[in-house]
């Protein structure tokens, strides 16, 4: 038996069986030889052998088509009882890629966080000063000093000679001539006779007019200093005077070593 017919077996599956029972032939007497009777029954017999191997073989495949039709196949039975099962397939890892325009967002970040925070720190730093500037709001600092804080120098040259009068310092000689203190030319006068008149703010409540100077090196606005020449005088009778904030002469004063000392 193969192994379907022992599977078969076990599972009591029923098998078609037969049985053949012949029919003794009368014997005939024929007018033939023995020789040929006796190829004529073997004839028979292997006529009928051929007929019940036919038989059994069609039974047995019939048999087989059944059973491979009840009994599942081990393979069948694996797909039913698998769920469906799908290849793994691993992710693959994002690699971190950099950009120049990344580069470039996080400089830009960068030097945005370093102005902001100068900004906070530094009052003063350039774009506090620009944006004050464009959007009016630059602290102007006032400058109310009275005239005894300053300490003025006369000076005119080398060879020179001055008198006090009433507050008006009278030059005698020929040089330049020099502003007694820092401050602005805050006016520019041109007189009838082709001289000039300047006057320098130091403050908001002191100033310094210097009258009949030939040649003038400072023009309306410019930032002027002790020690730099703001003109020429080339004849006697340039004056010198001081004023305070409603612009009357100051007469509370002497010179000592050409220096202006202030009277308390």
């Amino acid at each position: 038996m193969n192994e379907k017919m022992q599977y078969a077996s076990m599972l009591e599956l029923p098998v078609c069986t037969c049985n053949i029972t012949s029919k003794p032939v009368k014997k005939k007497r024929l007018r033939k030889s023995k020789k040929e009777n006796k190829v004529s029954d073997e004839q028979i017999k292997q006529e009928v052998l051929d007929m019940v191997n036919a038989e059994q073989e069609k039974t047995q495949i019939q048999e087989e088509e059944l059973l491979e039709e009840a009994v599942p196949t081990e393979l069948a039975v694996e797909q039913e009882n698998s769920s469906t099962v799908y290849p793994y397939t691993p992710k693959k890892a994002h690699k971190f890629k950099v950009s120049i325009v990344g580069v470039q967002l996080v400089i830009i970040g960068f030097l945005v966080a370093t102005i902001l925070l100068t900004n906070a720190i530094y009052a003063d730093s350039g774009i506090n000063v620009f944006l004050r500037g464009v959007f009016g709001t630059e602290r102007v600092e006032v400058d109310t000093r009275t005239h005894q804080e300053f300490s003025p120098i006369i000076s005119m040259g080398d060879n020179y000679d001055i008198t006090l009068n009433d507050g008006v310092i009278t030059y005698s000689g020929q040089g330049s001539v020099y502003s007694p203190c820092d401050g602005v030319v805050s006016g520019v006068i041109e007189t009838e006779n082709g001289k000039f008149e300047i006057e320098i703010k130091h403050s908001e409540n002191f100033k310094t007019v210097i009258s009949d100077i030939e040649r003038l090196y400072v023009s309306l606005g410019d930032k002027v200093y002790r020690k730099i020449p703001v003109g020429y005088l080339q004849a006697d009778g340039a004056t010198i005077c001081f004023k305070n904030e409603v612009g009357s002469i100051l007469e509370d004063y002497h010179i000592t070593n050409n220096t202006v000392v202030w009277q308390e």
